[in-house]
């Protein structure tokens, strides 16, 4: 199943709708590009406003260095990061972190953390965010032919032993808390007339329609190109 499309004329991600004959709660896949026009992310957070839960990639809080880094662009481009605010739609959301704690409450955490540890928070965002630029996070999609490298940041390993290591600390096990946290929303929720928006990263959409055809006998029932950059 193709979920971006990248030719000379642009990038395009394919929004999923998966369903069961017998059960009317549906699975809404977004695959996502995290960097690309405006107008994409806008479009995402149009149809996942109209979405009933939203499973979401990464944390409610977007941590500084990053998204200091977000920005720092010489194109026609804006980065997620800074570009979707999920928080704002007023949809129940599930983070990949599991931090369901309202805005206000993160705040206070935050001004707790000790000298120390903010010291320690920091030195770890600056070289994540040096380390994801390195690899690509923030590049333009143009640039790539397709998801491998559209979202390489999250597909790439090195090769030998510690290649294996990171694939599956860093992708696989991701993967599966995903997969996970769909599975417990079926089985809590599959009688229920809902609709799911799963905004995910593109490289973990495999594993998701993967385990929701095979665990659960999900078909697609609706898919439909938005554009992310280009023409």
């Amino acid at each position: 199943m193709q979920f971006i499309e990248s030719t000379a004329m642009g990038v395009r991600s394919a929004v999923i709708t998966l369903g069961r004959r017998s059960t009317p709660l549906t699975f809404v896949l977004f695959p996502m590009v995290h960097v690309g026009r405006r107008s994409f992310y806008d479009e995402v957070a149009s149809r996942a406003s109209a979405c009933d839960l939203i499973v979401a990639e990464g944390g409610p809080d977007a941590p500084p260095a990053q998204a200091r880094m977000a920005r720092l662009r010489w194109d026609d481009q804006v980065d997620q990061l800074n570009a979707l605010d999920l928080e704002s739609l007023g949809v129940p959301i599930i983070w990949e972190g599991g931090d369901t704690r309202p805005a206000e409450e993160r705040a206070r955490d935050r001004e707790a953390r000790s000298t120390r540890d903010r010291i320690l928070e920091t030195a770890v965002d600056s070289a994540f965010a040096l380390g994801l630029r390195a690899l690509g996070r923030y590049g333009d999609p143009r640039d790539h032919p397709g998801v491998d490298q559209v979202d390489m940041h999250d597909r790439w390993v090195p090769e030998g032993g510690i290649g294996g290591f990171l694939e599956r600390k860093i992708l696989a096990e991701r993967d599966r808390r995903l997969v996970r946290t769909l599975g417990t929303i079926h089985r809590e929720r599959h009688h229920e007339p809902v609709k799911v928006a799963v905004v995910w990263g593109a490289a973990h959409m495999t594993a998701v329609v993967d385990a929701l055809r095979t665990d659960f006998r999900y078909v697609v029932r609706h898919a439909e190109w938005i554009t992310v950059t280009g023409h």
